[in-house]
């Protein structure tokens, strides 16, 4: 569920999110008009929804009652299994004590919260609305409901020390999280941050200072026994964010909402649709009350496209890839397996890749070069294909 709105567009930010006026209830009209419409297609798939995520721009501005609606016409519309993850996408700087519970009443039994850095100064530079100590009484808070909670870090800002990152880690820790995101700073051309940058009135760090953040800041977080299960996010082993895990394994996922992406691959990997709804939270509006819900693309991937999507995928997790798993589910006769294993052995080499079992994963290093580990494999899967 994308909700587009949020009280203020930070400078880094190219989600499609948008600020001013909303009519809470009028876009969960909306949503359920689109469930209604595109669920079909996903019903019958699975014994029941494993997770609901409520993305941003920024949900803990949506009513809780509204989204309380919203979680209830998916249950019934698919059933939730006992042990769902429904997460809400939470602003420190919007919510208080008793919407995190009315959330949590409502059925949300995960908060994800867009910290960032315990620093005030860079809450500042990253134009967000809350100060460090409203960040911490946020967490505590979700805790306080008995949700899971995780939060954001974004490091590797102009003029950032390691003092100030290794402060911001430490300070995530102390607040004994079971799941953190640690991102470093993208640039995004489309982004206010994006034109100052080419107007050079910001300056990016450097890639050889932010890559010595990125390990320090792995092996303080493994240290702490949060494992890294993907590029940029760390967790305790049993509480890794299953709906992110859903999007890595290749599973089959339904977006509701302006800018809502969606993937429907078929039961035999043959193909697989991908869609992006409306951008803009008007011209959604305007369209699902005419019952119509046009789409800004929709891309159907052959086999060959939805094997270099997995490849891109798998090897972003600490689970990796199985090559021959991968080639028996897509019935490649051992060609695609034997390929694979053959450019893996220069990266096993290279230290960028380990085998576990069956499996090839990335190390420490590898995540850092995982692009282009991913770039040889899917030439691969290209030429086999």
């Amino acid at each position: 569920m994308h909700f587009p709105w949020c009280e203020k567009k930070c400078p880094y930010c190219d989600f499609n999110s948008h600020t001013g006026e909303h009519d809470d209830r009028r876009y969960a009209e909306a949503i359920l008009r689109e469930l209604a419409v595109r669920g079909p297609a996903y019903q019958g798939r699975a014994p029941g929804l494993r997770s609901i995520f409520f993305g941003g721009g920024t949900p803990s501005l949506w009513a809780p009652a509204e989204v309380g609606r919203v979680i209830a016409a998916l249950r019934d519309t698919f059933g939730l299994l006992p042990d769902a993850e429904l997460t809400l996408e939470a602003n420190p700087g919007t919510v208080h004590e008793g919407h995190f519970e009315a959330y949590a009443l409502a059925g949300i039994n995960r908060f994800s919260l867009g910290v960032q850095s315990f620093r005030d100064e860079e809450l500042l530079a990253l134009g967000r609305i809350h100060d460090a100590d409203a960040a911490e009484r946020g967490i505590k808070l979700a805790q306080g409901t008995g949700a899971r909670v995780s939060f954001d870090l974004i490091y590797g800002l102009h003029g950032q020390s390691t003092a100030d990152v290794i402060y911001s880690v430490e300070r995530a820790l102390s607040l004994r999280t079971d799941h953190l995101s640690a991102y470093t700073l993208t640039i995004e051309p489309d982004t206010l941050l994006g034109r100052r940058t080419k107007l050079g009135l910001y300056t990016p760090m450097d890639d050889d200072q932010q890559a010595e953040l990125i390990s320090l800041v792995a092996e303080r977080l493994g240290g702490a026994g949060l494992v890294r299960y993907e590029v940029s996010n760390f967790a305790r082993p049993g509480h890794e964010s299953r709906h992110n895990l859903l999007y890595w394994h290749g599973g089959a996922y339904l977006g509701l909402g302006a800018g809502a992406h969606s993937y429907l691959p078929a039961s035999d990997l043959s193909s697989a649709e991908r869609r992006e709804a409306v951008k803009l939270p008007a011209d959604y509006l305007v369209a699902a009350e005419a019952g119509e819900f046009p789409s800004r693309f929709t891309e159907r991937l052959d086999r060959r496209g939805l094997l270099k999507d997995r490849l891109m995928v798998a090897l972003r997790t600490r689970f990796g890839l199985d090559p021959l798993a991968l080639d028996q589910e897509l019935n490649a006769g051992g060609v695609l397996a034997r390929s694979l294993e053959e450019v893996a052995g220069a990266f096993l080499r290279q230290g960028w890749l380990a085998r576990q079992g069956s499996h090839l994963v990335p190390t420490d290093l590898g995540f850092l070069y995982n692009d282009a580990i991913a770039r040889r494999m899917m030439q691969v899967a290209d030429e086999v294909a």
